[in-house]
């Protein structure tokens, strides 16, 4: 199963030295984590742009959707899964 998140939470996101996910936090939890998939989608570049960088990634407590917006550069949570 999967949990879709509404607001897409801001997070916070360590980086190694090539710019990739490598621990997420959120309110008081800390989680490592390791990159399983990588893509990036751009769209409506007519309007306001949409580009965001998606990594599923996978840690000891949880598998989750996170995904830079490379407009404003923040870090968002955009579904959990069981």
């Amino acid at each position: 199963m999967t949990r879709l998140l509404g607001q897409h939470p801001l997070i916070q996101v360590d980086l190694d030295a090539l710019g990739r996910p490598v621990a997420l936090r959120w309110g008081d939890h800390l989680e490592s984590i390791e990159v399983c998939n990588h893509w990036r989608i751009e769209q409506s570049w007519w309007r306001r742009p949409l580009v965001r960088d998606y990594y599923k990634v996978a840690g000891a407590q949880l598998l989750a959707l996170v995904y830079r917006d490379g407009v404003d550069g923040t870090w968002h949570l955009e579904r959990l899964y069981d």
